[in-house]
């Protein structure tokens, strides 16, 4: 292993791990109080774990020095092909699979500790889904894991102190209204593999695919709950199918959700 070095302030060269697990209990700082990747995964882990019950992730973070480095690591750990890497690399600050999270340092060279700490939670609740379903990759719908990994980051940052869902809520909509105006939106629901995700990403921008997956997640949470979401996961360590999963789960067709959706944000950004 090849230690990082200067880790507070961010001069790095070569792979940093650290492992997910946390020991559970002890007091939560602060979102303002937390610098450093060890504080912020274990301050996040642990309002996942106090808020919704769910198990600490499984795997270990891998901090990478370079972009070429993190491609590589998509290659090795995610195995995802070498084309599929390169283009994932120019943009992701990070990737999960295998129960474990990479990170692209150079890509949050410019980030505060407040937003590694939005990213981290995005990304690690991407390791709490594999540790739920028992996998270390599912068959996705990509749009729902995205969509419940903004969500769970958004939710952690308020209880952190870093921000309110009030205000995250209003603000995102906002920036999916605007995307809408200058480029249209994509209809997510049906958008359920990697590919298909880092194509429509691509084409349509952050706002249009990310900012309207946590839309997408914060009208399912509201229909049936956070434990539902938890419980769609833990379902593919029986099955792989997606479509059976999400009717047990939330006792609706992805279909029928799809358009319950269509309708909600049509009366959300008018």
């Amino acid at each position: 292993m090849r230690v990082l070095l200067c880790l507070a302030s961010a001069c790095y060269a070569g792979v940093e791990e650290l492992p997910l697990q946390v020991q559970p209990g002890g007091e939560i700082p602060a979102g303002v109080a937390i610098e450093g990747y060890p504080a912020a995964v274990k301050a996040i882990v642990q309002v996942m774990v106090r808020d919704f019950r769910v198990p600490a992730p499984r795997g270990k973070l891998l901090v990478y020095g370079t972009r070429e480095e993190f491609e590589r690591g998509l290659v090795e750990h995610l195995k995802i092909k070498p084309a599929l890497a390169k283009s994932t690399a120019k943009f992701a600050k990070g990737a999960v699979g295998s129960y474990n999270l990479l990170v692209s340092e150079p890509a949050l060279a410019e980030s505060n500790w407040p937003q590694r700490i939005e990213f981290l939670a995005h990304e690690l609740t991407h390791c709490v889904q594999l540790t739920l379903a028992n996998k270390p990759g599912i068959a996705r719908p990509q749009w729902l894991m995205e969509g419940s990994a903004e969500w769970m980051a958004f939710y952690v940052t308020a209880a952190l102190g870093l921000d309110d869902l009030k205000s995250v809520r209003m603000r995102l909509a906002e920036k999916v209204r605007a995307a809408r105006q200058q480029g249209g939106l994509p209809r997510l629901v049906g958008v359920d593999t990697f590919e298909q995700w880092v194509a429509t990403r691509g084409k349509y921008g952050f706002d249009a695919t990310y900012s309207q997956s946590f839309l997408a997640a914060d009208f399912l949470v509201a229909r049936h709950t956070f434990a539902r979401i938890a419980d769609f996961f833990r379902r593919f360590e029986r099955s792989d199918d997606a479509g059976a999963n999400f009717n047990a789960s939330f006792g609706e067709s992805i279909g029928d959700f799809g358009s319950a959706l269509d309708a909600h944000l049509e009366k959300l950004l008018n």
